[in-house]
């Protein structure tokens, strides 16, 4: 292992490490009432939970489906559950950065080209960032008052959270299409020597880059593709919406409705996309307690945060390592088959 990755691993350790004292210092006197609320969960309803959880990367690999199948035809669903973990896998062990890589590297193994698989990808998530700021911006038009006598002190972070989303969304874009950033990228890759494997490096990754802005710009023209894809980012999030529900309904907490739920969750999924993170997490907790402490209460609030970071982080997380480790298996034993037939 080399010292980047360790010091990335060690990084990811001390904040979570960080998150987690910060949650005990906040949480240390009321922890026993929180294990005695989550203790009493049925197994039934866990099991429903982690189900829920597994359903949202379903239906985020119908996303990726939708897209990357219209650019390669024999794409098939169950690999594009495979990427769609290969990502949780990615933006938790490596802290995002090798999310995107990993994802266009098995699209590139399926017969893509590297850039084309990068563009689709990164569409992906600006497909993603478009359906949340949408869907925030409707549930926050349709429970404005509720928000602004049940949250007023919070109500103040809500919009700029918007402002945020939609700029990273525009900036996202023209990272995409824009002809000048694409000339500018290439003028500093035509800075590099010219020598040696420098050669052949530049060429690749010019060839890479203009096939990632043709790709890019060809699928933004394709109206019913990106139509479908939002359609099922708006499901997507429907679903991810109902596990906050459930997690109360499970703990018996009442007190705020089915709708009301669906306002603030999607509110913190607004928020959680303009914080910075690592490995996925700190944003999501604090969104989550910070919204919901007021409606529900510490305990109810910390109670419910575990079963759905349970639900929508940890059992994924797990799933993911085992998907990329079977990935890896099949790769290592093709090129063992590869070796075989060369071998006298």
């Amino acid at each position: 292992m080399n010292k980047r990755k360790y010091r990335k691993i060690v990084l990811n350790l001390i904040t979570i490490t960080i998150l987690l004292a910060i949650l005990y210092l906040v949480f240390h006197k009321d922890y026993k009432a929180i294990l005695d609320c989550v203790s009493n969960i049925s197994l039934l309803n866990l099991l429903l939970l982690l189900a829920m959880g597994i359903g949202y990367q379903v239906l985020d690999a119908a996303v990726c489906f939708t897209l990357v199948h219209e650019r390669l035809s024999s794409f098939q669903f169950k690999q594009a559950v495979e990427v769609t973990f290969l990502g949780v896998f990615g933006n938790i062990a490596t802290s995002t950065a090798g999310t995107i890589p990993l994802q266009s590297y098995y699209l590139y193994q399926q017969g893509m080209q590297v850039g084309s698989g990068m563009g689709l990808m990164i569409l992906q998530y600006v497909f993603h960032k478009t359906t949340v700021f949408l869907y925030a911006a409707f549930m926050i038009l349709l429970q404005g008052q509720w928000l602004k006598s049940a949250l007023p002190e919070l109500v103040k972070y809500i919009y700029p959270g918007l402002i945020v989303c939609a700029l990273i969304i525009v900036f996202l874009v023209l990272l995409c299409t824009w002809t000048t950033i694409q000339q500018l990228l290439l003028w500093i890759i035509g800075k590099f020597p010219n020598t040696g494997k420098w050669v052949n490096r530049k060429d690749t990754w010019e060839n890479n880059l203009k096939v990632f802005y043709a790709e890019s710009k060809e699928m933004l023209r394709n109206r019913t593709c990106c139509r479908n894809a939002i359609i099922l980012n708006i499901l997507k999030l429907f679903w991810l919406f109902i596990i906050p529900f459930l997690c109360m309904k499970s703990l018996n907490i009442t007190g705020i409705t089915w709708g009301r739920i669906q306002t603030v969750s999607a509110i913190m999924l607004l928020l959680i996309g303009v914080l910075p993170n690592v490995s996925g997490a700190g944003p999501a907790e604090f969104s989550f307690l910070l919204l919901y402490t007021p409606l529900i209460g510490r305990i109810s609030a910390f109670s419910t945060l575990i079963l759905y970071r349970v639900a929508t982080y940890f059992f994924p997380f797990l799933l993911s390592i085992g998907v990329f480790l079977k990935i890896r298996k099949t790769k290592e034993n093709l090129r063992e088959q590869k070796v075989g037939k060369f071998t006298p």
